[in-house]
């Protein structure tokens, strides 16, 4: 065989090898973080999922993620993702104003319903009742504080069943969007909101990518998130100071927080946090804290593991 060949040959077997040293190195590190956090959660009281992947890359830690959840707040990031698909359309325009009210339709039946505000987390919108307020500032709420009745505004507004289409239409497995917060006739008769930890991993991968809506749209959204003002759960495991766009959702014995978190060489890395039938809330957001730091350290510094 002539020798440039077999220096071609041997160039191509180097580089072979090389990819496969570090496909094999990226799997043990996978299995080693994934194995880490299974070792926190055990033993936990309570149900914990976690989706944990370098954005545009597979997931390095999937812990039953495929678990339908209840979505808790975590639903809000989809009202916000058809109303920015109403304004691509025409339909609905950021300066368009609701007049705040607290009487909604039930899903089911001919009933209606208020919410409760003890159980709200932003008391202003209730005392705007009767007053116009601008779709821009709903959606801002709902998001950053995670307004209930911000979030039912504009679930009346864009309707229920152009929010599920929405979520088909972006081949969003993994998430039942079924209903307004607190409409209990429609809870009862099985609806409801749930989510799982891989079906939001996949959401904020897209959005991530500029694939929800379209780029602009997708950028636009993530600069909401960025203004999130609960911050207990994902951001005390990250350095301080650490860019990341996320929403929260909680109900009795839920704890939830899904978002992207921005590392400071450019790269980015998705993490979504899901529980259920947690006893003591407190120590839950704790194990939650934990599993942050786990997966921050093993993605800035892939050969060691916290």
């Amino acid at each position: 065989m002539p020798m440039f060949r077999v220096g071609a040959v041997l160039r191509r077997g180097v580089a072979t090898l090389m990819i496969m040293g570090t496909c094999m190195m990226t799997q043990a590190h996978a299995a080693t973080l994934s194995d880490d956090i299974a070792k926190t959660i055990q033993g936990q009281p309570g149900h914990f999922a976690v989706y944990a992947a370098m954005s545009g890359q597979p997931p390095q830690v999937c812990l039953n993620c495929d678990d339908f959840i209840d979505a808790a707040s975590t639903m809000k990031l989809f009202v916000m993702d058809a109303a920015y698909d109403s304004f691509t359309k025409g339909t609905l325009h950021p300066q368009d104003v609701i007049v705040v009210h607290n009487r909604f339709h039930s899903l089911v039946g001919t009933g209606s319903f208020a919410l409760d505000q003890k159980e709200d987390s932003y008391d202003p919108l209730y005392a705007a009742i009767g007053r116009p307020v601008a779709v821009s500032e709903l959606l801002r709420v709902m998001i950053q504080y995670s307004s209930n009745l911000a979030t039912n505004l504009m679930i009346e507004r864009i309707g229920v069943p152009y929010i599920r289409a929405i979520v088909a239409a972006q081949h969003l497995d993994g998430i039942r969007f079924g209903r307004m917060i607190e409409d209990y006739d429609a809870n009862d008769q099985g609806i409801h909101n749930q989510v799982s930890a891989r079906g939001l991993g996949l959401f904020l991968q897209k959005l991530d990518h500029g694939d929800i809506v379209g780029p602009a749209q997708s950028q636009a959204m993530i600069d909401i998130m960025k203004g999130q003002k609960f911050n207990d759960m994902i951001p005390p495991g990250l350095p301080p100071g650490t860019p990341v766009a996320h929403k929260t959702g909680w109900v009795d014995g839920v704890r939830n927080d899904a978002g992207i978190v921005f590392l400071p060489d450019g790269r980015h890395y998705i993490l979504v946090m899901l529980t259920k039938s947690l006893p003591d809330e407190a120590a839950g957001i704790r194990v939650l804290n934990r599993i942050s730091r786990q997966v921050h350290d093993s993605f800035v510094h892939p050969s060691t593991n916290g």
